[in-house]
């Protein structure tokens, strides 16, 4: 089980310079990648971007990417303007026959201060392929990094996940005591009413009648499928938790189901106990929704 939360860096390096990559992942309900880098072209991108997709199945990654080139890779041409260099040499030895300027000769300076530049220093890119190797090294490193981190934070999910369904289960196994008590109680309160009244008038009582009434309210009553259904969920939940597949969509499908089972157990019964109990699981599943939120 992996959380969806987590932070890894990778670098790799060789004679063209170093590459670095930086992930950063959050909840979300599918896979979102977010792609920052020092102006990569698309195809580098869609590089990174692939690595991710086969390593990560659910949340929201942002990814930055960054090269640093070495003295080698750093491929930096300066060319010269030959043509307009000789143009302002021409203009500036035109402008010292004027009368009233200092008849110096200009320097480089001077040269260097002209408006238009005559000196053009390009940086060559690095081709895509030579990149890419060493992109999807650094790229695996830091999601090697991440995956630790939320392989964790995974595991201390499992743990407390399972100790909320220990507590549900305990609640489920009192819901599943309380069926008969309520039919019981039910039974000893019409019986008591009625006793009373038939006194009042000197008349007996008619058990089969009674019994009639009690099965009537028993069989509106009974919450003992739902009960059942709510079991069956759990046991569920339990073996998702031990698989290695990405199951927060799965959690979050039963945790439904198990709310709607104890909604519907809450309205058939009569017991205030009962509907206390329901409360508090309908509370420890909120709990529980929050965690899987995190689950990939």
């Amino acid at each position: 089980m992996n959380s969806m939360t987590g932070f890894g860096r990778g670098s790799a390096e060789n004679e063209l310079g170093t590459m670095t990559a930086e992930l950063k992942s959050v909840n979300s309900r599918f896979l979102e990648i977010n792609m920052r880098s020092d102006h990569f072209s698309a195809f580098l991108e869609d590089t990174a971007s692939r690595r991710i997709k086969q390593a990560l199945h659910r949340g929201k990654v942002t990814a930055f990417l960054s090269f640093q080139p070495s003295a080698k890779g750093n491929q930096v041409k300066v060319e010269l303007d030959q043509s307009l260099l000789e143009a302002y040499a021409s203009a500036l030895k035109e402008a010292r026959k004027t009368e009233g300027l200092r008849r110096r000769k200009p320097s480089v300076s001077d040269l260097l201060t002209l408006p238009e530049p005559f000196i053009h220093v390009k940086k060559e890119p690095l081709p895509d392929d030579r990149l890419a190797p060493l992109l999807e090294e650094a790229v695996d490193n830091a999601l090697k990094e991440l995956l630790f981190m939320r392989e964790r934070e995974g595991a201390n999910l499992k743990a407390d996940l399972t100790k909320r369904i220990d507590f549900l289960q305990e609640k489920r196994a009192f819901l599943l005591s309380k069926q008969d008590e309520a039919a019981r109680a039910y039974e000893a309160r019409l019986k008591e009413r009625i006793d009373k009244v038939l006194q009042d008038r000197n008349l007996s009582m008619d058990e089969g009648r009674v019994l009639e009434e009690v099965a009537i309210f028993s069989e509106k009553a009974d919450y003992t499928e739902e009960v059942v259904r709510f079991g069956s969920h759990l046991d569920q939940f339990r073996q998702i938790l031990e698989s290695s597949e990405p199951s927060g969509r799965k959690l979050d499908f039963l945790l439904q189901e198990i709310n709607r089972e104890v909604n519907t157990t809450a309205s058939k019964a009569s017991d205030t106990l009962v509907v206390d109990c329901v409360i508090i699981i309908k509370t420890e599943l909120e709990k529980i929704r929050e965690q899987v939120q995190n689950i990939e």
